[in-house]
């Protein structure tokens, strides 16, 4: 009776795994996968902050409106139209409007934030017959704006537009290879991905409001556009201590290397792309053209470079002989 029941218990386990290959271990499909080489750069651009289910496109009435790249130092900046007829504050959107527009930095050509080296920005400058920068002879009351406020936007007295940015972050040895993947049938085309951006609101309408408290910064103040009275700005020191062999060491470290970080940053010119919609004919166009491989039956094979006792070795942890690691225990335990 025992040898029966210990049967019965291996059949029922012997079904038991039978039942979990065939719900876990069956093969549903089938691939052939191609690694292609796009013609253009790959850039993932991420919105931590917005809906998924709400993308900036043309359908959601928020298609971007430019985007701007700084490719040394991998700044990226993107222009994203405001809803202006739900949850709009039109006084404060007039009052951020005043602010842009009468920057000094902006007008300038410079920016705020990271993008302007953490302070303000550099670039040609609009002056007049008195070497002021050139701003309106008359700012209309925020009464008459309001009145007319479709032709306040059409002048660009009003922020009816956010910007997001974000730096590209270079890979470095032993980052993971992120690649897109695409299907077209039973093939998948993987494309590697040359960086992931991850873009945030910037504030620099805050930034802008904040400088017309600065005389030297607000083209409208008397000492600043009249007298053009420069506002002393803080400038960066670099600190170095001499050795008794003459050699001079940095005393913060790579803060000199940060401060020349910061100058590119300030200093490279932005390019400017326009933003085409997903939905747009060209977008489709440039997506098959670039992410497929037209005739995949001629594409040549890949061929690896690395063995498979190579393979393993590089995804597997270092190898311990365990009889010499016994050993070389042993006799450093081993007194003299």
């Amino acid at each position: 009776m025992e040898g029966t029941h210990i049967d019965e218990h291996d059949d029922e386990e012997e079904e038991r795994l039978k039942s979990l290959d065939e719900g876990l271990g069956a093969v549903i499909a089938e691939y052939a996968m191609y690694i292609i080489n796009p013609g253009k750069r790959l850039l993932l651009l991420q919105y931590p902050n917005r809906d998924p289910g709400q993308p900036y496109s043309q359908k959601t009435g928020q298609k971007p409106l430019e985007l701007r790249i700084k490719p040394k130092c991998g700044l990226v900046e993107v222009d994203i139209p405001m809803n202006i007829s739900t949850n709009f504050d039109r006084q404060k959107a007039l009052r951020f409007g005043k602010a842009i527009r009468n920057s000094r930095t902006l007008q300038e050509g410079g920016s705020y934030g990271l993008s302007g080296g953490l302070k303000a920005g550099v670039g040609p400058v609009a002056r007049t017959g008195r070497g002021q920068v050139k701003i309106d002879e008359e700012e209309p009351s925020e009464d008459a704006l309001l009145e007319n406020f479709e032709e306040a936007i059409s002048k660009g007295h009003v922020m009816n537009k956010i910007v997001l940015g974000g730096r590209i972050v270079p890979w470095k040895d032993g980052d993971p290879i992120y690649m897109i993947g695409v299907f077209r049938g039973n093939n998948v085309f993987l494309s590697k991905l040359d960086a992931m951006v991850q873009l945030r609101p910037q504030f620099n309408h805050l930034d802008a409001l904040s400088d017309l408290d600065k005389p030297a910064l607000n083209p409208r103040s008397k000492s600043g556009a009249e007298n053009n009275i420069d506002e002393p700005q803080a400038r960066a020191v670099n600190m170095t201590v001499k050795s008794t062999e003459g050699e001079e060491t940095d005393l913060y470290g790579d803060m000199g290397e940060t401060a020349k970080l910061l100058k590119a940053m300030r200093e490279e010119p932005w390019q400017r792309l326009a933003w085409i919609d997903s939905e747009d004919e060209h977008s489709y166009k440039v997506f098959n053209d670039e992410m497929f491989i037209q005739n995949p039956e001629s594409a040549p094979p890949l061929v690896s470079a690395m063995t498979d006792a190579q393979w393993l070795d590089a995804i597997s942890c270092p190898r311990i002989d365990p009889i010499k690691q016994t050993l070389g225990s042993s006799n450093q335990a081993r007194p003299r």
